[in-house]
């Protein structure tokens, strides 16, 4: 499949899928209703089949494989589990679907009338189900071919003869435009969405957790961590005066430079910022990885503003237990915090109670 990194947007439309959380997002919408939709067209042939089963010229044979078809991709779209999944498996039954139908006419007295009614129905009714406009338009045209091989109504040399043509270049005109609606619903849906999840969960200024977030993914990670697991409070050193010198904007610049040694320096360890000049990390290590990791962010922020300013961050220390409540974590790093302000900054310090 293709993602908009590697294509144009027209062609990102044309062969969607996404980008991995987006086809996850769009796979659990779309499962419900392609299931739906494939259970009404099967309904509606055995309703149809049921009404015309008397007939002799009903090819029963043909019948069978056309039902098997359908239920084949019925039971391929219950049981699928990605996006892609159910590209093929509603392309297989929408197919079938159609072949189902074309058996079912070609049973009547006149089965070219039948033709444009039920093509225009099938390419309509289905054009919600595919994600990506290459794939409708493909099964659309397929549904056609089936319907309408050998029994196209063709009426030439009358004033009305281009009429049938017209009607399947409208249907799938507009059932195009119906899977273009639906697939870009989905996708500004999904974005906003998006939005909405990255101004409750992240910092607007730095880009990384924001309060809420942290907190709530360290609880997760004190109860699951099979490791140790260290909190490390940050806060940077007289950032009020540099605020005061400098400036508010140079104060900005100061935290997202900060912030991007943080998020390097942590790789999978959670880090956050906390509010202020102050930033937070759950380090998931023994004891002496996690003081070395802090001796490690200590230098690197004070090397990183070499020779503009000096800037320097104190961090205090706290072993994460499992048996207390987080906030006696945030209390015993921030104690050692203290302590490292204390101390004369630019240092770490551990809480060993």
């Amino acid at each position: 499949m293709f993602s908009s990194r590697s294509l144009s947007p027209a062609f990102y439309y044309l062969f969607f899928s996404g980008e991995r959380e987006q086809q996850q997002r769009f796979f659990k919408e779309l499962h419900f209703i392609s299931i739906a939709i494939l259970t009404f067209g099967l309904v509606c042939w055995l309703v149809t089949f049921s009404l015309t089963l008397s007939r002799a010229s009903l090819d029963h044979t043909q019948a069978a494989l056309g039902v098997t078809g359908m239920l084949v991709g019925l039971l391929l779209t219950v049981y699928a589990r990605s996006l892609q999944a159910i590209i093929a498996s509603g392309s297989i039954s929408v197919l079938f679907i159609a072949f189902g139908f074309r058996v079912l006419i070609l049973g009547t007295e006149d089965p070219a009338f039948w033709v444009l009614p039920l093509g225009v129905m099938i390419t309509l009714t289905t054009a919600p189900i595919f994600s990506g406009i290459a794939y409708y338009l493909g099964v659309s045209l397929g549904v056609w071919a089936i319907v309408g091989l050998g029994q196209f109504p063709v009426h030439a040399g009358r004033i009305d003869q281009h009429w049938p043509v017209l009607a399947v270049t409208i249907s799938v005109i507009i059932g195009l435009a119906l899977n273009i609606y639906f697939l870009v619903l989905r996708i500004h849906n999904y974005r906003s969405q998006r939005e909405l999840a990255t101004m409750a969960y992240k910092d607007g200024l730095t880009g990384l957790n924001n309060r809420r977030m942290f907190t709530q993914s360290a609880r997760v990670l004190q109860r699951t961590a099979h490791t140790p697991a260290y909190f490390l409070m940050i806060d940077i050193d007289d950032f009020k005066q540099i605020n005061d010198v400098y400036g508010h904007e140079v104060g900005d610049e100061v935290l997202k430079k900060i912030a991007d040694i943080i998020a390097g320096l942590c790789g999978e360890h959670l880090c956050g910022r906390l509010g202020g000049e102050e930033f937070a990390i759950i380090y998931l290590g023994e004891k002496n990885a996690a003081c070395a990791f802090a001796a490690q962010l200590v230098d690197s922020v004070e090397a990183a503003f070499v020779p503009e300013r000096k800037v320097s961050v104190s961090i205090g220390m706290a072993e994460m237990l499992k048996e207390t409540d987080l906030s006696h974590s945030y209390r015993r790093a921030d104690e050692s915090l203290y302590q490292a302000k204390k101390s004369g900054k630019n240092r770490y310090v551990l809480n060993a109670a």
